[in-house]
């Protein structure tokens, strides 16, 4: 539980948004409350203590909304706003109790706030389809795959992945291993890019061995991309958004 009470020159931080409330001063029963906020979060910035309900027209906005995240990102920020200017009407008034419980709702309206802008710089999820024949290799890598948001399906050998994507909507990537029984990597891949519908599949290679040893090429005739044994998930993951949305994604 955070507490509210707070001295002169102690603040409330939200550093996801970039969001300081700063108690800048306290005196005869009236609490002087600045908020940090950036440029994008304009509507935190304006004078509320000497200006009840002088609310900025949309005609006066530098931008209209326009999605659903954004509409509902300004309401929790001007819910915020209006419970800072309530606090500090019940402060004057001596309801101090009432307004401790007034500043839990701005700080319920930034972790709100916080969570939407999350959700909007989220990389954009992914579907995979992950072939090993080595059942813990498979469990373990698609957990990780899963723990990054993407959504995971799974093969044992190059059969069933064939027959996964003969019968699916084709995933955004494959993931997969070189050395397996039935039909092995080279053997699916090959495949793959002989069939028209699945030619331009993007195909990672998962493999101890190198291209060159395993048979396989990388460009458009063979694997988009190589990940040697041990792996490195985070700069796998990377290196899959970057061939598939030519842009780099830390991790």
């Amino acid at each position: 539980m955070l507490v509210l009470s707070r001295r002169p020159d102690q603040k409330i931080v939200f550093p996801s948004i970039g969001v300081t409330i700063n108690v800048l001063k306290v005196r005869g029963g009236v609490a002087k409350i600045g908020i940090d906020a950036p440029r994008e979060l304009e509507i935190l910035r304006e004078e509320v203590a000497t200006n009840q309900g002088n609310v900025t027209s949309s005609a006066d906005r530098p931008s209209m909304l326009v999605n659903k995240s954004q509409h509902d990102l300004r309401n929790r920020l001007n819910t915020a706003r209006l419970a800072v200017y309530l606090a500090q009407l019940q402060i004057h008034q001596g309801d101090n109790a009432e307004a401790a419980k007034t500043l839990e709702t701005v700080v319920e309206g930034f972790k709100e706030a916080e969570k939407i802008m999350a959700a909007q710089r989220s990389p954009q999820k992914l579907r995979a389809l992950l072939v090993d024949d080595d059942r813990n290799e498979r469990e373990l890598l698609a957990s990780c795959l899963k723990s990054f948001g993407y959504d995971v399906e799974t093969a044992g050998d190059g059969v069933e992945a064939l027959e996964y994507l003969q019968e699916h909507q084709l995933p955004d990537v494959v993931l997969l291993d070189m050395a397996m029984p039935v039909c092995d990597g080279p053997l699916a891949v090959r495949h793959i890019r002989e069939t028209p519908w699945m030619r331009n599949l993007k195909v990672f290679g998962v493999s101890g061995a190198d291209p060159g040893e395993a048979g396989v090429a990388i460009g458009p005739e063979g694997v988009d991309g190589w990940f040697k044994k041990p792996l490195d998930p985070a700069r796998m993951i990377g290196q899959i958004r970057q061939e598939t949305f030519g842009s780099i994604t830390t991790v």
